[in-house]
């Protein structure tokens, strides 16, 4: 493979790891992808790649020359593939520039540290890459894709720099926002995006003093929480009880959620499902049951989170806006959903049409 084809087989890899969610420690390749020394984190990304678009290459080579058969040019393969793959995927490597002009990537091959420091640590990398020099293709592309898992897992443990505009219209927000929902993801995009509205809703229109929301697989009886999100007042009584659903709303939801509501210990009078929309069959009995609840002392609503944007942030200044995408990511790094991240994250790069 050339440049352009190692990049591309890269990309492809990284996609299938990042979806992949591979969250089970593996701690031979996590010791080395998280290396205290930055130069090691390199070499392992550079090296092993480098061998997978050109076999005839040594993983041990760092320079040509002096570094014997399987010598290659590790520094220029770094600075056309490795480096601008990094920088569009906030670099998870470790930042570095031009990390094979460091001093200890500047010496013809890995096997040979005496003039490094950190021996013991350059010596875990050697071992590990040394039985996969002669090995088949396959055997070296599994463990490569190990290696991808591990930076999945050390850049989900990273905050992301989004690229939050300095200004962004309410149908280019709104635009974006139904993008990302439209992406399926077991109910955690919706709940991070409505945990995200709830924050400014509350602080811009005085409504609440604190919002809080659960992770997206925790049960609201583990939790405490009667919902998915609860609005509180300054004296810590809730105002507010969310549900989020990814799913048409059921009359089962509506009668767990009044269930839920009635046994909450501050006289919970106000629930809101963030929803789709309503289940077609059982929209009589929502109703019913709805008039029911509301005769009892409990306020049930529904509405779809477009609605909510559409018509709360249109009400407030326009940095609030920024505010609410600011928090979108916060939630989705308290998330650790790796392919959300990424997508929150490209639908923010993208030009304004």
């Amino acid at each position: 493979m050339d440049h352009r084809g190692a990049r591309e087989w890269l990309d492809e890899a990284w996609n299938e790891a990042v979806h992949e969610s591979v969250t089970d420690p593996d701690p031979e390749v996590d010791a080395l992808a998280n290396s205290d020394v930055i130069s090691i984190r390199y070499a392992l990304v550079t090296q092993m790649l480098g061998k997978i678009a050109d076999p005839t290459r040594s993983l041990m080579a760092l320079q040509l020359g002096e570094a014997g058969e399987g010598a290659w040019d590790a520094r220029s393969f770094a600075t056309a593939v490795v480096l601008p793959w990094e920088r569009d995927n906030q670099q998870v490597i470790g930042k570095s520039p031009d990390p094979y002009v460091s001093k200890p990537l500047r010496r013809p091959r890995l096997d040979d540290d005496t003039s490094v420091r950190s021996k013991a640590a350059w010596g875990t990398l050697v071992s590990f890459l040394e039985p996969l020099d002669a090995a088949p293709p396959e055997e070296l592309q599994h463990a490569f894709r190990r290696v991808l898992r591990a930076l999945v897992r050390r850049l989900a443990r990273q905050s992301f720099s989004y690229p939050i505009p300095r200004r962004i219209s309410q149908a280019r927000l709104e635009g974006i926002v139904a993008s990302f929902l439209g992406e399926p993801s077991g109910g955690l995009r919706p709940l991070a995006v409505s945990a995200a509205l709830f924050k400014p809703l509350g602080e811009g229109f005085r409504l609440f003093s604190e919002v809080q929301s659960q992770g997206i697989n925790e049960a609201d009886a583990a939790s405490g929480m009667p919902g998915d999100i609860v609005c509180y007042d300054h004296e810590g009584r809730i105002l507010l009880a969310v549900e989020v659903k990814d799913t048409h709303l059921t009359l089962a939801h509506v009668q767990e959620a009044s269930r839920k509501a009635k046994q909450s210990s501050d006289g919970l009078s106000n629930f809101l499902f963030a929803v789709p929309s309503i289940q077609a069959r059982d929209s009589a009995g929502i109703k019913v049951l709805t008039h029911r609840n509301w005769a009892e002392g409990l306020n049930l609503y529904a509405v779809t989170i477009p609605a909510l944007i559409g018509t709360a942030l249109v009400l407030l200044e326009e940095s609030w806006r920024i505010r609410f995408l600011r928090e979108i990511g916060n939630e989705l790094d308290e998330r650790q959903n790796q392919s959300a991240r990424r997508s929150w994250n490209d639908l923010l790069s993208q030009e304004e049409p």
